[in-house]
């Protein structure tokens, strides 16, 4: 393998810790990645916190849309019993929370998952001075460009997942998509990461990221292909391949 390409601790080091907890981020950094992914939604009162689904069932003990709960409510769940019992009591953590840990010691990626959160997760950024180590990722174009209009110098990356409209044969349509909102990268679903639509965008100095890549044989092709970050579930498995390639 000619090039490493960066590895990204998607929702933390989800694959064996509670995804999107304090304790899947610190074991993250524990192991030297090169970026976290975490995702942020916004409670009822304006808080920023970490969760990936529109509700609060499938991690929590709770119920109902993180939009209509308040902090408070939200606070008090267990986000970890359903990972496993040694976890129990894991609560839901604010962005602060996430920033102060990170402190620079990897790139932090966040994905907004709705529009209009954006401004929250700047202002936040820019109160903990993190622009020179955060980025934001989305799967929608309008955050992307929010982003930009807010805070032109945070990095910015566009999501493409189940693309209808990935052209095989360049590409075009997905890049001009990056283009329109103003973003400076993009991530793609694996199965549409291939070599004709890495290097379009690579000729575009658009830098690509791809997820979610979780065995040695995947991120081997990948890399090989020119991505440029390989987001992961189980970031200790590619860390402790690539470190080995380095002793070879």
């Amino acid at each position: 393998m000619s090039r490493k390409p960066l590895i990204i601790a998607h929702r933390g080091f989800s694959g064996r810790f509670p995804e999107n907890t304090i304790r899947a981020v610190k074991e993250a950094l524990r192991l030297g990645v090169d970026g976290v992914e975490v995702d942020a939604r916004m409670t009822k009162d304006g808080v920023v916190v970490l969760m990936h689904d529109e509700t609060v069932d499938r991690t929590t003990n709770g119920h109902g849309k993180v939009k209509e709960l308040t902090w408070g409510e939200i606070m008090r769940l267990d986000a970890g019993s359903w990972k496993g019992e040694e976890f129990s009591c894991e609560p839901v953590p604010r962005l602060e929370e996430v920033l102060s840990e990170t402190v620079g010691r990897a790139v932090l990626h966040i994905e907004v998952k709705e529009v209009g959160v954006e401004r929250a997760v700047l202002r936040l950024v820019q109160e903990y001075d993190a622009l020179n180590w955060v980025v934001i990722d989305s799967f929608y174009p309008e955050v992307i460009k929010n982003a930009y209009l807010v805070e032109p110098r945070v990095g910015r990356i566009l999501t493409l997942g189940w693309l209808e409209d990935n052209d095989e044969a360049g590409g075009d349509l997905p890049i001009q998509k990056v283009f329109s909102c103003a973003a400076n990268g993009l991530s793609l679903y694996m199965g549409h990461a291939t070599e004709k639509t890495i290097g379009h965008a690579h000729r575009r100095l658009l830098s690509v990221s791809v997820w979610t890549v979780n065995n040695v044989g995947d991120a081997l092709r990948l890399a090989e292909l020119g991505a440029d970050a390989l987001v992961t579930d189980y970031p200790d498995v590619l860390l402790n391949y690539l470190r080995n390639e380095n002793k070879q």
